[in-house]
């Protein structure tokens, strides 16, 4: 199977896939390949918090030209994974290849497989790119296609609690992938001050409490194959509440804007944690912590969102934070701006590389020490 997930996080995920069982994992681009059988496809697909789908490849070959493509695709036996009376979609990737235009790709994909049906079953399957039960991948590359089966339908992002979003949300597998590689334990005090929706905060909840990150989803591409356990999905389904956990550290959602307080608090509650996450209205420049020492993940506005603030002073002023209030605590800022991380006057002990969206972020780690690192001079005598 190949688990995606965002340039960056390659890592996270192959650790991820091995706490979860799963074998012979290897790191790829924006992905990672890894063995295992239906109970595990299960599995990645409920407990993942960084993976965006899971993907189980059913059909590679060779092939010159765009007849003996359709001719190959034709030729596989679809029936064997899902029947006549399913909606199917079709994503394409063609590279160095003789189909140069994607969509095109997509359409002969369909066709092989519409006839394939027409001619077995005198039916053909709908096409439902907005909704379908199956969703196919071809990938191809140069002379070599290769075919898969989308396991998980809609994105693993779409967790199921975030029914409102600010301007620019954070993804759910990014906040999740970023609160991994920081290396927060789950059991010191956690503080998004900066917290938009509350994605930081929610993700990080789930991942004290045990809470798997599909708890709220509705379905699953896998449940439409042909050989879909059901028996064992609704076993595993319901063994999730009782792996949750009871108690959690203090985790703190803060936000200066009125707007992003009622976002957070009704994703908050969607996702059964109000109560458990303090959410408070506050300035990040103006306020301290309740904790002497702690995890700070930081998402500041950048762009639009800055709107009149003088960006350079604003990162200033975070370091500035950082150092008189929260010495003690490790913190973490992700930005897309790497000349606006030298304002923050911190030399970070870590550094990492990430995609939010489009855009390239560097995510910094620094911990925080009270007065100076440096050793006082000796005077001389």
């Amino acid at each position: 199977m190949i688990a995606k997930t965002f340039a960056g996080l390659e890592e996270v995920l192959a650790s991820e896939l091995r706490s979860l069982g799963a074998h012979d994992v290897q790191p790829l681009k924006r992905a990672a390949a890894f063995n295992g059988d239906m109970a595990m496809l299960y599995k990645t697909n409920l407990w993942s918090r960084s993976a965006l789908s899971i993907l189980k490849p059913i059909h590679d070959f060779q092939f010159e030209t765009q007849q003996e493509l359709y001719d190959k695709m034709h030729d596989f036996k679809w029936d064997d994974y899902f029947a006549v009376d399913k909606k199917i979609a079709i994503s394409t990737v063609a590279i160095q290849s003789v189909f140069t235009n994607t969509h095109f790709l997509a359409l002969r994909s369909k066709d092989a497989i519409v006839d394939f049906f027409r001619e077995k079953a005198n039916a053909r399957p709908d096409v439902d790119v907005e909704n379908p039960d199956i969703k196919i991948n071809v990938y191809v590359f140069k002379n070599t296609c290769s075919v898969s089966l989308d396991s998980s339908g809609m994105p693993l992002f779409k967790r199921g609690y975030r029914k409102q979003a600010g301007p620019a949300p954070l993804n759910e597998v990014l906040a999740a992938g970023l609160i991994m590689l920081s290396g927060w334990d789950k059991k010191q005090a956690f503080y998004d001050p900066m917290c938009g929706s509350g994605t930081f905060s929610i993700e990080a909840a789930m991942m004290a409490l045990n809470m798997a990150p599909a708890t709220f989803r509705k379905d699953f591409s896998f449940t439409h194959w042909q050989n879909h356990d059901e028996t064992l999905w609704q076993n595993m389904r319901r063994e999730i509440r009782e792996t949750e956990k009871k108690d959690m550290p203090h985790i703190e959602a803060s936000d200066v804007s009125n707007k992003s307080m009622a976002l957070a608090r009704q994703n908050i509650m969607e996702a059964g944690l109000l109560g458990r996450i303090r959410l408070e209205k506050k300035d990040f420049f103006l306020s301290k912590p309740s904790k002497s020492q702690g995890h700070l993940l930081v998402n500041p506005p950048y762009g639009r969102r800055m709107q009149s603030e003088n960006i350079e002073e604003f990162y200033q002023k975070i370091g500035t934070t950082f150092k008189h209030n929260y010495a003690g605590f490790q913190a973490w800022i992700i930005s897309p701006d790497k000349s606006l991380t030298h304002k923050i006057g911190l030399k970070p002990t870590a550094k990492h590389y990430v995609f939010n969206g489009q855009l390239d972020c560097t995510f910094l780690g620094y911990k925080i020490y009270a007065g100076s690192k440096k050793p006082a001079k000796r005077p001389r005598l």
